[in-house]
């Protein structure tokens, strides 16, 4: 009988021990689980790496909202709603803005169409003109645009490049003497020379010039003669 006590005695004293130890298991268990720890930096960070680090810290990973950013890529935090170094509880959520990636913007064709109209229709497409290169050209008016960079179609910048026509480059000349010079010859002469005649008075032949023999003339300009009678020479 003394044995059977003393084994009975034993078993409850194991008893208590067992469950004094799950006591300070579980009691551990819960000050680990409410205990509180610094907050990592996520900004640049994958949304899984994100979810890891935060794992680890017993922490949860919340998306609270997304938004076009041009330099953190798409899928990437950009910000977090507690900042890093904070404190927070096992378990506690920390909210994070994930990025969409750059902008898409849908971009038009400019080419033949005049600068000033088409800054007028990027500001409408939130575009920003980032370089203009003038050059000159024979055949477009001054103002033109020749080409655009990047092409028409979705891109992800909000700046574009153009190349602009300077109109055809001056050309002078040395201005000959139309004086004395038959008309028809004049004009011919004149076409030439890319210049207009403006002619006044009647007459076959010209008697003065607005711009005297020997100064400069660019082309595309206009020159006034006076038109006379009577016999002339060519010099």
């Amino acid at each position: 009988m003394i044995i059977k006590s003393v084994t009975k005695l034993l078993l409850y004293l194991a008893a208590f021990a067992a469950l004094g130890v799950l006591a300070v298991f579980l009691v551990f268990q819960v000050m680990d689980f409410k205990q509180s720890g610094d907050v990592p930096d996520l900004t640049g960070k994958s949304v899984t790496e994100a979810a890891e680090i935060l794992s680890k810290k017993k922490l949860l990973l919340g998306i609270s909202g997304k938004e076009y950013h041009d330099e953190i890529a798409e899928g990437h935090v950009i910000s977090q709603m507690v900042s890093p170094g904070g404190e927070a509880a096992a378990g506690t959520e920390i909210g994070v803005k994930v990025s969409l990636g750059g902008e898409v913007y849908s971009l038009p064709s400019f080419e033949g169409q005049r600068l000033e109209n088409a800054k007028l229709s990027l500001v409408n497409l939130g575009i920003k003109v980032k370089k203009i290169t003038w050059v000159y050209t024979e055949n477009e008016e001054k103002g033109t645009i020749i080409s655009q960079r990047p092409l028409p179609g979705d891109i992800r910048s909000n700046e574009i490049n153009f190349l602009v026509s300077q109109g055809a480059k001056d050309i002078e000349y040395n201005c000959p003497s139309f004086v004395k010079m038959n008309i028809e010859d004049a004009r011919e002469l004149a076409r030439a020379m890319g210049i207009k005649l403006k002619e006044l008075k009647q007459g076959d032949r010209i008697i003065m010039q607005q711009v005297e023999a020997g100064a400069l003339i660019k082309k595309g300009e206009t020159m006034e003669v006076t038109l006379g009678r009577g016999p002339g020479v060519w010099f």
